[in-house]
C-alpha cells in the first residue's frame, strides 16, 4: 500500500504558493507530486478524488510549526457521508498553511483527501455547505457528478523527490 508523508520544507514552500503537494513512497523510491491545482467542475474534482466525503469540523487543531508535518494545521472532524473511498466516522485532516482559513469549528465541509498517513488525511479540496443543505442532497449531487464518468487528465508534474 502506498504510503504518504508529508513533505515539510517543500510542501510549506508549495503551499506558499498556493500549490499542495504530498510524497508517495513506493518501494524505497519517494516521488513529490504536486496536488495538480484547482480542478474546473465537481466531475474533475469526483474523478481526481481518492475519498470524497461530507464532515462535520469538530475542532480546529493546533498549528505544526516544526518538523515532518511543519506548514500543516489539523482538524478533527465527524464524518456524515461518504461519496467515494473512505473516510472513518471521526478524522483528522490537515490542511496547508495557505488554505487554513477554509475550515472553521463548527461548520460542514465537502472535502476531498489523500491519506491517510500517521492517522492524518491531507485535504485536497474543501467547501464549506451551507447549513439549510440536507446531507442527501449533497450526497445526489456527487452521484450525479460521479455518474458522468469524467476522465481527469492526469498529473503531468510528477519529479523525483530531493
Amino acid at each position: 500500500m502506498n504510503k504518504i508523508v508529508l513533505g515539510s520544507a517543500l510542501a510549506v514552500a508549495l503551499a506558499a504558493a498556493g500549490v499542495g503537494a504530498a510524497y508517495y513512497q513506493r518501494d524505497d523510491v519517494a516521488t513529490v507530486e504536486s496536488l495538480c491545482g484547482a480542478t474546473v467542475s465537481d466531475a474533475a474534482e469526483a474523478a481526481r478524488a481518492q475519498n470524497l466525503a461530507l464532515v462535520d469540523v469538530v475542532e480546529r487543531g493546533q498549528f505544526v510549526a516544526k518538523g515532518d508535518d511543519a506548514g500543516l494545521r489539523t482538524f478533527k472532524v465527524r464524518t456524515l457521508s461518504v461519496f467515494k473511498g473512505t473516510l472513518p466516522a471521526e478524522a483528522e485532516i490537515g490542511l496547508p498553511q495557505g488554505a487554513q482559513g477554509q475550515m472553521q469549528a463548527g461548520g460542514r465541509y465537502e472535502v476531498s483527501v489523500l491519506g491517510p498517513d500517521g492517522g492524518t488525511w491531507l485535504a485536497r479540496f474543501t467547501r464549506a455547505v451551507p447549513s439549510g443543505q440536507t446531507s442527501e442532497a449533497v450526497a445526489a449531487h456527487w452521484k450525479t457528478e460521479l455518474d458522468k464518468h469524467f476522465v481527469e487528465p492526469p498529473c503531468n508534474d510528477t519529479t523525483a523527490a530531493p
